[in-house]
């Protein structure tokens, strides 16, 4: 066998990513270099999901769990435009394949780019190595021990139905961090019999373990797995993926981490992703994660184990459990909150009171010290300025709201602000819309930039075009360098507080909540706003600066303005905080778990540093830890998750209008799915006639609940009269998105005309991409056996409606006239499910 030794092309990795030209982000986007090195699961959802909802989560499972946090709240808000192709293949899938899709795309996007082979010398601290080969070989790539013919052969094993013959590409990658070196072969399938369909396939490069895999169902099995079953064969899995480990090395966590939603949508068939944490020295360790998601027949269809090279200590703490809890009971204490009640819908319409744990609370407690960390950076917890738990009031800034009308107006109020250095220059200025904090906010995007003596320096900002309010400002120089850890000063915090006044609108209404610590890398304040003296969850402003108190990093959120409703008054408490605190602490407990804590380079000079500790973390339950996304109901001391539903189980049973109905079951479900959202007395009003609009919005929830999330065309008019301001606009955009209605500015969808069967059948047809088939028969079809067939239009839309059971006749009548409710509606929902993988394209994987 062939065992040449190659290398591949050699490439230095920036320490911090610069945001580029125009980059339209509706959000500030975090820094995800480090996760892609880190996390490559987690990495994926933080580029395409980061929550509008940003605040700071508090986890104690550190940085890991943070982001992991940005996934399950991520995909609730309104997502980066640019991403509007991944918006489409995630919409047609359910919640727990998104999971699945997510590996294949991880790899894509977060691995180094992959180049033609070519010669360097060997790799260094913080660089990278890439190559491509079209066919599978003995060679051995420098500094790996397998050749992508071994990677193959460790796959088939795995994965029989992945044979080498198949593979069309196999792609080296590797990564040499600071004491973390990462290679891998990408292994790219063509699927025989799946229309073009590829598995891709990660194999460790030194020690031969697959460590992902994406590989598509064709969705044509009808045997339906309970999520026991599924468990049992994820877990029959990662035996035979980790042959070294037994089932008892295995925690599953209790936190789904499909699309941060307990309402998986009807359309996609059943599918269930596990997530475990492995256990190292018998202790489980944070970033020792494995993901398996399964489709509905049982078989794998994504696996995602973490690979960590990181030295671990020794399991024994020098802390007993009893001084720990001492501890933690200590420092424990809780404040009252307005946290937004998430809908089905993925929008906050309002608020409720509920206690939840201030964020050095829940923090893990280092085994060895007994000293609190940072989730983050492993860093001692005590502030190097202290601020109180309630944080420090603003005071009323000059913010003054004025519209931004042309290029030059959004130029001088950044001038007006101090944000235009002297002696830059407009680099490019343009304006999108966006749906935050209302539906087509009019954003300009300012690039400005300084070249000199070889030294670039640039300021990327957006600000909103209607008010002026900046969104975010990014300064980045590339030869800024601070060369050690940051020492916060009272001065610093003056600064800081001194940006946020200038530029938050309502500044008496923030409060500074949090301060950098002595030993990190950078000097960066947060701030949430405060409603009548009550925190509102979400509502979240950041100010980094340097060390001359120069601004660097900005930006702010506040989610609550597009709320519908009031906050609730303070009278409406009627659980005290000491209950609530008892109650914090009765129901959590300590467990000892390896935590991973990173510090960040911010600049090119610094490197990256990442180490495991043992530690005490809290938990609430058997395996969920306690965080920001734990809330004590203040009225009613019921706990809540901040995300998603709190009754995933059945929402149905809430519902008052539908028992007994002749459509019972399939109103359950459509409820239980999302589709259908009980108003405050749990009414669906299920015999109310639907319109054309209000079907595109059940059939839109059908595939995705939130699809707000996944509108290919936001602020786009669609028909002459589904516009950008249509409350329909969202759900055709959906539709329209996934192929399944063609828009066209010169006709009329008519949104708000009554929907009957023969309007039906019609957008039935489109939606299985039979609508050619249909239009050919209906001038051939005449419809025997049905009584009424002189009065249906579209006949072989009814025909094929009919013989796929989707509108069967009632009495040898198929009733063109007869307006579609909602219980029809949902029947139809029902069987349109059922005809998944049953048809060439409808929810295959064929049908991307």
């Amino acid at each position: 066998m062939d065992q040449t030794v190659y290398s591949g092309r050699k490439k230095l990795t920036k320490k911090r990513i610069r945001r580029s030209t125009f980059e339209r982000s509706e959000l500030p986007i975090p820094r995800v270099d480090f996760l892609s090195k880190l996390f490559p699961v987690t990495a994926l959802f933080v580029i395409f999901s980061y929550p509008l909802r940003s605040r700071k989560v508090t986890s104690a499972f550190g940085a890991g769990d943070k982001m992991m946090a940005g996934i399950i709240n991520g995909q609730e808000r309104i997502e980066r435009k640019e991403n509007r192709m991944m918006k489409r293949i995630k919409a047609s899938i359910p919640a727990s394949r998104r999971a699945a899709a997510a590996v294949l795309a991880t790899v894509v996007l977060c691995s180094p780019a992959l180049a033609n082979q070519a010669s360097a010398a060997p790799a260094e601290n913080g660089e990278s190595v890439e190559f491509s080969t079209s066919a599978l070989t003995g060679s051995i790539p420098e500094g790996a021990k397998v050749s992508s013919s071994a990677a193959a052969a460790a796959v088939q094993k795995l994965f029989p139905e992945l044979k080498p013959s198949d593979v069309s590409s196999a792609d080296y990658s590797a990564y040499y961090g600071t004491g973390d070196a990462n290679q891998t072969w990408r292994l790219t399938y063509a699927l025989p019999g799946q229309n073009g369909n590829s598995a891709s396939v990660g194999v460790d490069a030194v020690k031969g373990n697959v460590v992902d895999a994406y590989v598509p169902s064709d969705n044509q099995a009808d045997a339906k797995l309970t999520r026991e079953q599924a468990s049992e064969r994820a877990m029959q899995f990662l035996l035979r993926a980790m042959p070294n480990n037994k089932s008892t090395d295995f925690v599953q966590d209790d936190t789904t981490y499909s699309d941060g939603s307990s309402v998986s949508p009807l359309l996609g068939g059943a599918s269930y992703t596990f997530s475990y944490r492995m256990k190292v020295n018998g202790v489980p360790s944070q970033p020792e994660t494995a993901v398996v998601s399964l489709d509905r027949s049982g078989a794998v269809s994504s696996y995602s184990r973490s690979v960590n090279n990181l030295t671990y200590p020794s399991a024994s703490p020098k802390v007993s459990a009893e001084a720990a809890r001492k501890i933690y009971e200590s420092g424990f204490d809780v404040k009252l909150t307005y946290i937004p009640n998430d809908e089905q819908t993925g929008a906050s319409s309002t608020y409720y009171l509920g206690y939840v744990p201030f964020d050095s609370a829940a923090e893990p407690i280092d085994a060895v010290s007994g000293e609190r960390l940072d989730s983050i950076t492993g860093l001692p917890y005590p502030q190097s300025v202290a601020i109180g738990q309630d944080g420090e009031a603003l005071q009323a800034g000059g913010f003054v709201s004025a519209p931004l009308k042309t290029e030059n107006a959004a130029q001088e109020q950044l001038k007006k602000l101090g944000l235009f250095p002297e002696g830059y220059k407009v680099n490019g200025q343009q304006t999108y819309t966006q749906d935050y904090p209302k539906k087509n906010t009019k954003v300009w995007v300012i690039d400005l930039a300084q070249v000199a003596k070889g030294r670039t320096s640039s300021v990327n900002v957006q600000l909103n075009a209607e008010t002026g309010q900046i969104y975010n400002y990014y300064f980045y120089d590339s030869e800024a360098s601070s060369g050690a850890s940051v020492q916060p000063t009272a001065k610093n915090k003056e600064q800081a507080i001194a940006w946020a006044s200038k530029l938050l609108p309502n500044a008496q209404q923030w409060r500074l909540i949090s301060t950098p610590k002595k030993g990190d890398w950078s000097l960066a304040y947060s701030f949430q706003r405060y409603e009548s003296g009550i925190a509102v969850q979400g509502d979240t402003a950041s100010v980094t600066i340097g060390a001359n108190g120069q601004l660097n990093e900005f930006y702010a959120v506040q989610p609550s303005i597009s709320a519908t409703g009031t906050f609730p008054a303070a009278s409406s408490v009627k659980v005290a905080p000491a209950e609530a605190k008892a109650k914090f602490l009765k129901d959590s407990e300590l467990q000892l778990y390896y935590s991973q804590f990173s510090r960040y380079a911010t600049d090119p000079t610094e490197q990256s540093q990442t180490e495991i500790k043992l530690t005490y973390v809290p938990m609430l339950g058997t395996n969920e830890p306690l965080g920001a996304f734990n809330a004590l109901d203040a009225s009613d001391g019921q706990w809540k998750t901040t995300y998603g539903s709190d009754d995933p189980g059945k929402p149905s049973a809430g519902a008052s209008d539908i028992a007994g109905h002749a459509e019972q079951s399939a109103l359950e479900a459509m409820i239980d799915h999302g589709i259908l959202v009980p108003d405050d007395k749990g009414k669906v009003d299920p015999d109310a006639k639907l319109t054309r609009g209000e079907w595109a919005d059940m059939l839109a929830r059908a595939l995705q609940p939130n699809y707000s999330a996944y509108n290919d065309y936001p602020g786009t008019d669609l028909f002459r009269d589904v516009n950008a301001d249509s409350p329909y606009q969202s759900a055709i955009g959906a539709l329209a998105g996934q192929g399944w209605l063609t828009p066209d500015k010169t006709a009329d969808f008519r949104p708000n005309a009554e929907l009957n069967r023969d309007d039906l059948a019609h957008l039935l047809m489109g939606v299985l991409n039979y609508d050619k088939l249909a239009s050919y028969y209906n001038s051939t079809v005449d419809l025997p056996g049905i009584a009424d067939a002189a009065g249906v239009t579209n006949k072989g839309d009814a025909a094929l409606a009919i013989k796929l059971g989707l509108l069967p006749a009632v009495n040898g009548n198929f009733l063109p006239r007869q307006v579609v409710t909602k219980a029809d509606a949902s029947a139809v929902l029902m069987r349109l499910a059922d005809l998944q993988g049953k048809t060439d394209t409808f929810m295959n994987w064929n049908s991307w």
